[in-house]
């Protein structure tokens, strides 16, 4: 029998990451860079007002955040901030919780 998270199958993971461009003249060009490197990276990417949420496989988002810091380095100076998840709640809990607040 098979364990979870077993050297053969990476466990999931997200990361949420914001990206800040420094001193850049115009700022969605390392913004777009990032989403654009991290799509590339096998991962599901929703990008939200804020920040950018990635998930899937642990190698694969590490593997994608690595591509999107340095997609967005690539068009200058940079700074990124990621919050590192192995337990989000499902679309679907997310929903419930947020229909709770909305009373």
């Amino acid at each position: 029998m098979e364990q979870p998270n077993s050297p053969k199958e990476s466990p999931r993971m997200a990361v949420q990451f914001s990206v800040y461009p420094l001193r850049q003249e115009h700022l969605s060009p390392g913004l777009e860079a990032a989403v654009d490197a991290a799509k590339k990276s096998g991962v599901e990417v929703r990008v939200q007002n804020l920040s950018t949420l990635i998930h899937g496989p642990e190698e694969q988002v590490f593997d994608a955040l690595r591509a999107a810091f340095r997609a967005a380095r690539s068009e200058g100076d940079t700074i990124m901030v990621a919050t590192l998840s192995t337990g989000l709640p499902s679309d679907q809990r997310v929903a419930e919780i947020q229909q709770g607040t909305d009373s």
